[in-house]
């Protein structure tokens, strides 16, 4: 598990694409080749889409400025799963919805067998993809909202479910997490309803949900404790953090 550290979101936030892809080494492309044929040919539904990996970071009490540099997915898996030096990482930003019911609950989902992180439990979140991307710069209240809505069907422009979206966290931990706070105007039986009907729409169209299941978690600090305790189901790092911080001040 990478080392977490969480700390209020700076009130800017300013990130953009460079021109120059990332530069990798001949042997370096020929193993990530090598790797990811044998994925595909092992049956793993991966996209060798582009990924937006970190090239440089500033970061201060008051402002956050990143640059990124074009990867794609097999750089970035291969990463998972092999110890590269540090100048070749592939590390990314990832906007992350802490959804809060309106009875305090946090919604958080199991990932289904066919992502690149079968069963990991974590927040609704994604990474920065290429319709994010605006002239040089990334929109990620966009990424935020089209995860949102691809993930469990919330349109965060729907007045009738969203109270509001605020800032809450960067975290780091290895990869950068943007953490926003949404509070919706449903309880936790409304969501799970409003869910399970999603999740039917996918269906008809045979779509695989991300999610093989929803937790609706209660935000007081006895049920998150037991929850960090005893659930002993792979989570993303930063997930207890997150929740613990969270609680004090939801």
């Amino acid at each position: 598990m990478n080392m977490v550290t969480l700390h209020t979101m700076p009130t800017e936030v300013d990130i953009t694409v460079s021109e120059d892809g990332m530069p990798l080494p001949h042997f370096l492309k020929e193993s990530i080749n090598s790797y990811w044929d044998s994925l595909i040919e092992n049956g793993k539904p991966f996209h060798r889409g582009e990924v937006f990996s970190i090239k440089e970071l500033t970061e201060t009490k008051n402002e956050l400025r990143v640059t990124l540099q074009r990867t794609d997915f097999a750089h970035f898996i291969y990463d998972k799963h092999f110890d590269l030096p540090e100048e070749f990482n592939c590390r990314v930003i990832v906007a992350n919805a802490l959804i809060l019911t309106n009875d305090n609950h946090f919604v958080l989902g199991q990932m289904n067998s066919r992502t690149a992180n079968p069963g990991r439990v974590q927040f609704i979140a994604g990474g920065i993809d290429a319709s994010d991307v605006k002239g040089n710069r990334v929109d990620i209240m966009g990424c935020l909202i089209r995860e949102t809505s691809e993930e469990v069907g919330i349109d965060l422009h729907d007045r009738t479910l969203v109270w509001n979206i605020d800032p809450l966290y960067i975290v780091h931990w290895g990869n950068i997490a943007l953490v926003y706070l949404i509070k919706l105007k449903i309880d936790s039986s409304e969501f799970q309803a409003h869910y399970e009907k999603f999740e039917s729409s996918l269906r008809e169209k045979e779509m695989t949900p991300v999610f093989s299941s929803i937790q609706l978690l209660s935000a007081e600090p006895e049920s998150v404790s037991d929850f960090l305790e005893h659930d002993d189901r792979p989570r993303v790092d930063f997930l207890g953090a997150v929740l613990k911080k969270a609680i004090e001040t939801v």
